[in-house]
């Protein structure tokens, strides 16, 4: 059992103080942290559950279900998984205030350059409008306006419920390490280029798909609802704020947890390989075509998801850890 501190757990609470100490001048930060923990520690929790009850299933129709159930009685196992499970908590909060914290501490906005960047590698043309032109008809929209506001939330159970109910300690870590990295990293990046999107930047370009939109369009005015509440209350006017409801566009963190799960799965296993790989692909894609984010974004997304990936896969020395290969696959 280890008793050391892993780097996840580190990099979370040392993230976490530091922008607490930032919003200092704010009580909301340290106010809604016991609400932030306790949900989204107990929703890892409901998914290691759940791939638990997958891989007992899968287990026992292979005769190893006893061997599975075994490692996971384990009190490091357990120490492990409650590690995990606290640090997911800590982390997304964090991240959700460092990212709503974006026009209190970088006020200065980026969009135009990121815009002129896109239209750069598109040779003079502008990818927003380009990929907003070509998937402009309206099943198509309607598809992507469902496909953007639900996928991600699918992947997010499937990436925990699979890491997390692995019985490999060296997996689960290092995949819990790459993922904090990711989120944290990206966070700063938001500080770094502020930016809004493309639906709030140039808003005109999407009205006239606004019934085509709808579910995108209504979260967006939420968040922007939200950015406005965040200003309110930095000048001491209290307002409602939901922490995972941060507007910032450079990079698409979205994109860049389909490639490191993408990735991750390239060497565990072939269907999530798949699944992962035409996520990535349609999230990049709708992200333009929904406006959250300029196509730079997105491409910034998939070299930040497989930095993550490929420096954990290294410090953990992944090449070298052959049970780890069978226990995916058998479990």
């Amino acid at each position: 059992m280890n008793r050391r501190p892993y780097f996840f757990e580190v990099f979370a609470v040392a993230n976490l103080i530091l922008i607490l100490v930032l919003l200092r001048h704010m009580r909301a930060p340290i106010v809604t942290l016991p609400g932030v923990l306790l949900m989204m520690s107990g929703s890892f929790l409901l998914q290691v559950a759940l791939g638990i009850g997958v891989r007992a299933f899968v287990a026992w129709r292979r005769g190893l279900l006893a061997v599975y159930l075994d490692l996971l009685r384990s009190r490091a196992w357990l120490l492990d998984t409650l590690r995990i499970a606290v640090a997911t908590g800590l982390f997304i909060h964090a991240y959700g205030w460092i990212k709503l914290a974006v026009p209190l501490l970088h006020p200065r906005l980026v969009d135009q350059k990121l815009w002129e960047l896109g239209r750069l590698i598109m040779a003079g043309h502008a990818p927003t409008e380009f990929l907003l032109t070509l998937f402009s008809a309206p099943p198509v929209l309607r598809a992507i306006d469902w496909t953007y506001a639900n996928i991600f939330f699918a992947s997010t159970l499937v990436a925990s419920a699979f890491f997390g109910s692995s019985p490999s300690r060296r997996l689960r870590v290092a995949f819990m390490d790459a993922n904090t990295a990711l989120w944290l990293i990206g966070a700063w990046l938001y500080v770094a280029l502020p930016s809004l999107g493309p639906a709030y930047r140039f808003p005109a370009m999407y009205l006239p798909y606004s019934d085509l939109l709808v579910k995108t369009q209504t979260l967006q005015r939420l968040l922007m609802t939200n950015y406005q509440n965040v200003l309110a209350s930095a000048h001491g006017v209290l307002k409602p704020i939901n922490v995972l409801f941060g507007v910032a566009a450079f990079p698409s963190l979205h994109v860049a947890f389909q490639t490191l799960v993408f990735f991750w799965m390239r060497r565990l296993w072939k269907w999530g390989q798949i699944v992962f790989g035409v996520f990535a692909g349609v999230i990049l894609i709708g992200s333009v075509v929904t406006g959250w984010h300029y196509l730079v974004d997105g491409l910034a997304g998939l070299l930040l998801g497989w930095l993550c990936y490929a420096v954990s896969w290294r410090a953990h020395r992944m090449e070298r850890l052959f049970a780890i290969r069978a226990a995916a696959r058998t479990f």
